[in-house]
């Protein structure tokens, strides 16, 4: 019953997401569609949803939840401390524009890191192991997974960055700018840090204690992670952010068709 029930929470709130993100988008030179109520707050729980319930059936509760634990309490403190004293990621600020603050962070903040930090860990396995889930090896192979994670993850804030810290959205601010769309070079080696900490601390955990799946990890189940960042690639990288819809299909597509060439190899190779 509760497997089925995360079932239709997985495939719901993917869906809600690709209409609200894909689908209005493609069409919107055709007809206007209706739009789903909450703005950006809705689709990035709607997202989040998809990835803790996917994360839950792919990994089981136990590694799921430390997994959304650890990457909610690793981002908000690397993001408290970045608020306040600008050395992580440059100097910035948030707006009220993400709802109520923890300290300096919103809340929906550490749950952004998460809706897109799970899919990047499963795209990341699928590239070196031909496998979606489990950290196995010793520590070199724990780290370099890590760093593999954090620069897919990395690469979705190149694109997201410049649509949401720009004057139509203005969720943050970057008290002096930068040379990438007014972000700061520093902002992504912070990304890679944060992202980086939380992939090392949690593949650690796991390479002691294997996932134990609820559902079977079949290929059209292990394709949804595959389908939202490639929805998330779609809906950040079709802004109105000039030059934004060539850029986003290779810093996010790359890792996207890696992975989906070895999700679908008919023999992938095991290391």
């Amino acid at each position: 019953m509760a497997r089925r029930v995360l079932w239709w929470i997985t495939l719901i709130s993917l869906g809600l997401f690709i209409y609200q993100g894909v689908v209005r988008i493609v069409l919107a030179s055709f007809v206007t569609l209706p739009s789903l109520p909450g703005g950006i707050s809705a689709t990035t729980l709607l997202v989040m949803i998809f990835s803790l319930s996917h994360a839950t059936l792919a990994l089981g509760w136990r590694h799921s939840l430390i997994f959304f634990a650890l990457s909610a309490v690793i981002s908000w403190a690397f993001e408290q401390v970045g608020v306040g004293t600008g050395a992580i990621y440059g100097p910035y600020h948030y707006t009220g524009q993400l709802g109520p603050k923890l300290g300096h962070v919103p809340l929906l903040i550490p749950i952004a890191w998460f809706m897109m930090i799970y899919p990047s860990y499963i795209i990341a396995n699928l590239i070196v192991d031909g496998q979606p889930t489990g950290s196995r090896g010793d520590w070199s192979r724990i780290l370099s997974l890590a760093f593999l994670s954090a620069m897919v993850m990395t690469a979705w804030d190149v694109v997201v960055d410049p649509l949401l810290s720009r004057a139509a959205m203005t969720a943050w601010i970057w008290e002096q700018g930068g040379p990438y769309y007014g972000v700061p070079v520093q902002n992504f080696f912070g990304w890679m840090l944060t992202t980086f900490t939380v992939y090392t601390v949690y593949r650690w955990f796991e390479s002691r204690n294997q996932p134990r799946p609820i559902m079977p990890l079949a290929r059209s189940f292990v394709m949804l992670p595959l389908v939202a960042y490639g929805s998330v690639l779609i809906s950040n990288g079709s802004n109105n952010v000039e030059g934004m819809a060539v850029i986003a299909p290779f810093v996010m597509g790359l890792p996207l068709v890696a992975a989906a060439i070895r999700l679908f190899s008919p023999a992938p190779q095991r290391v």
